[in-house]
């Protein structure tokens, strides 16, 4: 079966590229966009023959649930670009997507895609309501997890490398000689950010820091102004981690109206790599998320679960990379380290039937 990651080796680009060119998204080129249909019409690519044959027994549908909390799916900048990495893996596979968008309204009853069986599996995006995520485990029916709330380690998951990638980002600040160094995030009940204050902590105890209550913020995907607004009465804090770039973009504003600068007053590292990331002023440094693989990945893994190709749930961790921008300066020299942090590994979850395997990307 050919899959994103055959497609962007013979096009010479990278996954998230053929992303969004199957996407039609105005940051490819046309050149590129032609040359990725050429390489689809080249190999001729058609469905699975296990899929050709269960035609008539099968919707070749996916649904997908994403919870909504602040923004519409299209206006979050994380998990619109999930659901690039999903509309074109599962058009690669001639798979049409059923789109469901969770509200306050509509917690309490199951979607009609589910209700009347006209998907073969689903995918949950994010997080949702304990009783609903129970409910919807509770179906006879394939479910795939991307960046669940809680781990669910008796179904197939799709992880991101959290920890190692918040070990990254703060050991970036403790190489540039910050020792007093703030540490911001949502809600710590959710499983993503509690992975990135372990791989916060970790850094510092790595150097021999202890954490200071007074440098944790937490609470809010969208609080970073007021979170970033109470540290700066620290007077002696240089630098900020952020556990995602949304709540570092609002610290900003709190830095500047302050009449600070960055990064020669705070530096400041952001997770996730958003777009805006990169347009900030100065452009944020932070953790890359390979947001349209976790979509594409998560698509692959239930389509060998309907082939009947996977018998066991696996969790696939996506590794992370440090994006170095214009937010951190060097005060002093490096603070020194016990180890160094440890390399994405294997993770052995608790539940001995459940396989885990971390994948490598290639820009």
């Amino acid at each position: 079966m050919m899959t994103i990651k055959e497609i962007a080796r013979h096009a010479g680009v990278s996954q998230s590229t053929v992303s969004k060119a199957l996407n039609d998204r105005p940051d490819v080129s046309p050149k590129t966009k032609e040359k990725i249909r050429q390489l689809i019409k080249q190999y001729n690519f058609t469905p699975h023959a296990f899929g050709k044959a269960l035609k008539k027994k099968t919707s070749e549908n996916v649904g997908v649930l994403f919870c909504r909390d602040l923004h519409s799916l299209s206006g979050n900048p994380f998990y619109s670009r999930v659901l690039e990495g999903i509309e074109a893996e599962l058009a690669l596979n001639n798979y049409s997507l059923l789109l469901q968008i969770i509200t306050e309204n509509t917690r309490d009853e199951l979607p009609k895609m589910v209700r009347e069986h006209q998907a073969d599996g689903l995918i949950l995006v994010g997080t949702f309501l304990d009783t609903y995520f129970t409910r919807i485990l509770g179906i006879q029916i394939p479910v795939i997890l991307i960046d669940p709330k809680e781990l669910a380690e008796d179904r197939c998951q799709i992880l991101i490398d959290n920890e190692y990638g918040a070990n990254q980002a703060t050991r970036h600040l403790l190489d540039r000689g910050h020792r007093r160094i703030g540490f911001i995030s949502g809600d710590l009940s959710r499983t993503s950010f509690r992975q990135r204050y372990n791989g916060y902590l970790k850094a510092l105890k790595n150097s021999d820091l202890s954490p200071d209550p007074d440098l944790v913020r937490t609470g809010g995907l969208e609080n970073g102004y007021e979170h970033v607004r109470v540290l700066l009465e620290n007077k002696d804090m240089t630098a900020i981690f952020s556990a995602n770039d949304i709540n570092a973009l609002y610290g900003y504003q709190a830095i500047i109206e302050r009449g600070l600068r960055i990064p020669d007053d705070v530096s400041i590292v952001g997770f996730d790599d958003i777009e805006m990331a990169k347009m900030a002023s100065p452009p944020l440094t932070t953790v890359r998320v390979y947001k349209e693989e976790l979509g594409s990945i998560a698509v692959r893994a239930l389509l060998q679960i309907l082939r009947g190709e996977v018998k066991k749930p696996v969790t696939t961790v996506v590794p992370t990379r440090l994006i170095e921008r214009g937010s951190v300066k060097e005060i002093g020299p490096p603070v020194a380290s016990q180890k160094q942090p440890d390399a994405p590994t294997l993770r052995r979850p608790s539940n001995a039937s459940q396989l885990s395997k971390t994948i490598s990307l290639e820009d």
